[in-house]
């Protein structure tokens, strides 16, 4: 069993509306909303496009998706972030460029397979369309494995086959809580003098020496970008002056920062220093006295 939750704007070619929040496992899957007429079905193509038996071929044999996050056969908290990647093709909203085969639109299938060549992909709960051309979601599935297949699709949601297809095994567990990390000390705003120490903390996650469980997204270690943004999901976090690792799994330091404000990003990643993105980070803002 399964469901999915999708952040922001996402199923938008469909039209859905924006989730409120987690609700609970369903025990048969809602359908979500059909396509607008605007946008062809399965059975009845426009007749100003080409049929999905008349399909576009990609235009490079070298373009590929792939998963940035997760891995294949991590294991994952019950709501999970995904960020999907893509090469020798571009990504464009559903509707547009419908006869250019260079671009397409990602497509999530829950325990299902790669839609054949030519294909409409399905509008339902087990197939969710990112139609504004997200690369990145949260989802929340049911406690066991699960298998994602990630889907490329052209304007008309036309499938172009498993040769733009990816799959990958997921072990979800239940956490206490959902993973969030935050600054225990300083606090946003505060005033310090250098050196100062900083201590944090972590929720829903278990922290980890760097090289631990690196395919376990329950588990992971901290990091401080000193006046930096958020790592990207997936990305793997530098290593330089001002991205600091505590990769012997310390949660407390002490930083020493020229007079001036500056920000400090917490920013938690796996065992092998690719971030957890935005949702698992924080930022604040400190003023350093001379």
């Amino acid at each position: 069993m399964y469901r999915v939750l999708v952040l922001g704007s996402i199923l938008c070619a469909f039209g859905c509306a924006k989730s409120e929040g987690p609700a609970k496992p369903v025990e048969t899957p809602k359908v979500v909303k059909k396509a607008p007429a605007s946008q062809p079905s399965a059975s009845q193509p426009s007749a100003s496009q080409p049929s999905a038996s008349q399909p576009m071929k990609p235009a490079s044999n070298a373009a590929r998706v792939f998963f940035k996050w997760p891995q294949d056969g991590a294991t994952v908290p019950t709501t999970f972030d995904v960020a999907f990647g893509l090469e020798g093709m571009k990504v464009a909203k559903a509707g547009t460029g419908m006869n250019d085969k260079t671009m397409g639109h990602h497509h999530l299938i829950i325990d299902g397979k790669p839609i054949p060549y030519g294909g409409t992909v399905p509008a339902d709960s087990q197939h969710i369309h990112f139609g504004k051309g997200q690369t990145n979601t949260s989802m929340t599935l049911t406690p066991g494995k699960h298998t994602l297949t990630m889907q490329f699709a052209d304007g008309a949601h036309r499938s172009y086959g498993q040769a733009l297809s990816a799959a990958i095994t997921v072990n979800v567990v239940e956490t206490k809580g959902a993973p969030a990390v935050r600054f225990l000390e300083p606090v946003d705003g505060a005033t310090v003098k250098s050196p100062f120490k900083v201590r944090f903390g972590a929720e829903g996650l278990a922290v980890t020496p760097a090289g631990v469980d690196a395919n376990d997204k329950t588990k992971g270690h901290h990091h401080i970008i000193v006046d930096g943004g958020v790592i990207s999901l997936g990305s793997v976090v530098p290593n330089d002056a001002t991205h600091i690792h505590f990769g012997k799994g310390q949660t407390e330091a002490e930083l020493t920062l020229t007079p001036g404000k500056h920000t400090l990003t917490l920013q938690f990643a796996d065992g092998a220093h690719r971030s957890y993105g935005n949702s698992v980070s924080q930022t604040i803002t400190v003023n350093v006295e001379k």
